[in-house]
């Protein structure tokens, strides 16, 4: 129970990672690769690594001193093996982000986003399949200038059923400026410590689950993954900046399902009513290598 609960986390990542600090994340890109890794399944001795690449771009669009329109896309593509022996397939992303951000008072401030998104190995003419639809509400509550609380929600209409994710995280920075923690729980946390002006040294977790219709099979793919990571980041800038990371998965999984096959709801960690049938292996944890570049405007 402990090792699915923590297996189950679903993350928009870089949405939810750019809220409640003192600056935005207008552009991220993301490279990540894995060792060849083996199955975790008895009579298959195959191996395979995991390719993805991944761009996220935020607008937004400041009406006054008080709201804000939000607007940006997610891209993800995902090259693996799902099931051996036929070779390494791909998966692919595109989420558009439609919101805004207000302030209710001088504490409070509240984002309001709609998620809608392709998710699909994009083999065949698009369908009502290969659509879904997400939505986020996330309250942040000022306690300080460099201490803040967030509480939020968020829904997304995944292949395997309607999932909602319970959110609660906090903002901190030292006031020095040197140390810093971002956490959005159960998706994302971030603790890094500014060594000088252009070395960083960090750690975080992230945890994903995304499904992706597989268009010319009557099956969906479901991407489980928690990941912890070590990272330096060189501060080129005060705008551009490129983190090496390395890290580990943990219950690191691409299972396809039958598409008739799904659970009555999902609630973060839980699944009720999944009587799902396996179809392919799993693949065993291993090491992560990532790099990432963003360009980050200082608020």
């Amino acid at each position: 129970m402990i090792k699915s609960i923590f297996f189950s986390f679903f993350v928009l990542l870089l949405t939810f990672s750019s809220f409640g600090q003192n600056y935005v994340d207008l552009a991220k890109f993301h490279f990540v690769n894995t060792p060849q890794t083996s199955f975790d399944s008895i009579g298959v001795h195959e191996t395979t690594n995991v390719e993805e690449f991944g761009a996220d771009i935020m607008i937004p669009i400041q009406l006054d001193s008080n709201n804000t329109i939000l607007a940006g896309v997610f891209l993800e593509k995902i090259k693996t093996e799902f099931e051996p022996p036929f070779g390494k397939q791909y998966v692919s992303t595109i989420n558009l982000k439609i919101g805004f951000n207000t302030n209710h008072s001088a504490k409070w401030n509240g984002t309001y986003m709609l998620l809608p998104k392709l998710s699909s190995n994009f083999q065949t003419s698009l369908t009502h399949k290969d659509f879904q639809i997400g939505a986020l509400v996330l309250m942040k509550y000022k306690k300080k200038e460099n201490f803040k609380y967030h509480i939020g929600l968020f829904y997304n209409n995944d292949l395997f059923g309607p999932f909602f994710v319970p959110l609660l995280g906090l903002y901190y920075k030292s006031p020095n400026d040197k140390f810093e923690i971002n956490m959005t729980l159960p998706v994302w946390a971030d603790m890094n410590y500014r060594l000088t002006n252009v070395l960083t040294v960090g750690a975080n977790f992230t945890a994903f689950v995304r499904s992706y219709n597989l268009s010319e099979t009557p099956n969906y793919l479901v991407k489980k993954t928690n990941e912890i990571f070590g990272y330096l980041q060189f501060n080129i800038n005060k705008s551009v900046l490129i983190q090496t990371k390395v890290g580990y998965s943990l219950g690191r999984s691409y299972r396809k399902y039958d598409e008739t096959e799904q659970v009555d709801v999902g609630i973060s960690a839980f699944r009720f009513g999944d009587k799902r049938n396996v179809i392919n292996p799993d693949l065993n944890d291993g090491l992560i290598f990532k790099v990432r570049l963003l360009y980050r405007y200082n608020l």
